[in-house]
C-alpha cells in the first residue's frame, strides 16, 4: 500500500515542510508539474521541476552542481538532494521531508509555483 500526497511549493530558498515524516528505508516517489521561475538576474526564464537545462547552480546555492531552479529536498537536518520533475529513492535516514527551489539564498525575485505529488510507500524496506 502506498499514501499519496500532494503539496504545493513555493519558488523560495526557505525550507518548506511538507509534514511528511519519512522512515528510513522507506521507499517514496515523487512527481512535479507545473512552472516556476528562478532569479536569473538580468533576465526571465521560466522553467519546470527540473531547473533550467544546462544551467548548474554554482557556489553559494542551496544544491551547487544541480540545474538553477530545480526542485530539491531534504529529509529532517539531512543533505539536500536534486528531485527534479520525478524521482523514485528508498530514505537513508528518518525525518521530516522539506522542498526548497535550487536558488541563491542573496536572491529575491522568484515566480509561479510546483504541485508535488509525494508517494510513500507503507513498510519500509528490510
Amino acid at each position: 500500500m502506498a499514501l499519496t500526497i500532494l503539496r504545493t511549493v513555493r519558488p523560495s530558498t526557505t525550507w518548506q515542510d511538507t509534514l511528511i515524516v519519512v522512515k528510513k528505508k522507506q521507499r517514496v516517489v515523487f512527481d512535479a508539474e507545473e512552472t516556476w521561475s528562478p532569479d536569473m538576474r538580468n533576465q526571465i526564464a521560466w522553467c519546470g521541476a527540473d531547473g533550467i537545462y544546462e544551467h548548474p547552480a554554482g557556489d553559494g546555492y542551496l544544491l551547487p552542481g544541480t540545474n538553477i531552479g530545480a526542485l530539491i529536498a531534504r529529509i529532517g537536518q539531512g543533505a539536500p538532494f536534486a528531485v527534479g520533475s520525478r524521482y523514485d529513492f528508498i530514505a537513508d535516514q528518518e525525518g521530516v521531508l522539506f522542498f526548497a527551489m535550487n536558488e541563491n539564498p542573496d536572491y529575491n525575485n522568484q515566480a509561479g509555483k510546483l504541485t508535488a505529488q509525494v508517494v510513500v510507500f507503507d513498510d519500509a524496506l528490510p
